[in-house]
């Protein structure tokens, strides 16, 4: 981390030697590219000396899947009946064998804690564990580009205040006061840009794609300890639909009346068909 860190301090004092030293006599492709600069390559640069690279390349991976239209809770809810119905016909091993052909995830943890025959308890605690961890990453993503958000505009005023210093210094050039007075301008300009039309609608995009996550591990963990106890695949089905029907409930806008009603809905839910 600190290697980074040193970079990322590198990296700003390159930004403002050249946004100090760069001459920009008009208003055009140069003067665009030194303001997206100052605000993009430095709004990177400050999130670099937070978080760690990797952290920024997962949080675009993630934006990836959120751009993803395929419904993954019914996904989820389809392939634990799969598997319920495997295990109760075929047995252990057969379940195994199916869990192996699904990707990483809490959904594969589970089936293969109860292909090691772990106890109700023990799995129940491993994968509350695994999913905190899980939606702990997906905070951190939203966090990173809610910071990000606040960051560019700043970044836009300090470009302004960059350019609006180089004017004073050469106020008797004329000519080289057109391009850096572009620059000051549209580095407010794409600072306020790039946090309201980029960097927030993503976060909120995160935020959305996490309450849906949310629902979607608390329905594995109900899946999972239903298929160790051999529930009927019938009976899951009515319960995880039920579940995934309160949840949308839930994760639907507006006021707080609607979600406390919500909450009292899945709580009835889960009292009946346990």
């Amino acid at each position: 981390m600190v290697p980074q860190i040193i970079t990322s301090l590198i990296l700003i004092s390159g930004i403002f030697f050249l946004a100090f030293s760069v001459s920009v006599e008009k208003m055009g492709l140069i003067a665009n590219l030194n303001a997206l600069m100052i605000v993009l390559g430095g709004t990177l640069a400050a999130t670099m000396m937070v978080y760690p690279w990797k952290r920024l390349l997962w949080t675009v991976k993630m934006l990836k899947q959120t751009l993803d239209n395929r419904n993954q809770t019914e996904w989820t809810i389809e392939m634990m009946i799969r598997m319920a119905r495997t295990y109760r016909t075929n047995g252990i091993r057969a379940l195994e064998k199916l869990g192996d052909s699904i990707p990483d995830g809490l959904l594969k943890t589970g089936i293969e804690l109860i292909a090691y025959q772990y106890s109700k308890e023990k799995i129940e605690q491993i994968m509350a564990k695994e999913a905190l961890l899980n939606y702990r990453q997906y905070d951190t993503a939203y966090k990173m580009l809610y910071n990000m958000a606040r960051v560019a505009p700043a970044l836009g005023l300090v470009g302004t205040i960059v350019n609006l210093i180089r004017i004073f210094g050469n106020i008797s050039d004329a000519q080289n006061l057109i391009g850096y007075m572009a620059v000051a301008l549209l580095s407010t300009f794409y600072g306020v840009v790039l946090a309201n039309l980029v960097f927030v609608p993503f976060s909120h995009r995160i935020k959305d794609y996490m309450d849906q996550e949310q629902a979607r591990l608390e329905l594995i963990q109900e899946g999972i300890l239903d298929i160790h106890d051999q529930e009927n695949p019938q009976a899951l089905q009515c319960k995880l639909e039920a579940l995934y029907t309160a949840s949308i409930f839930i994760q639907t806008p507006g006021s707080e009346i609607s979600k406390s009603a919500g909450m009292g809905q899945h709580k009835q839910i889960l009292s009946g068909i346990s």
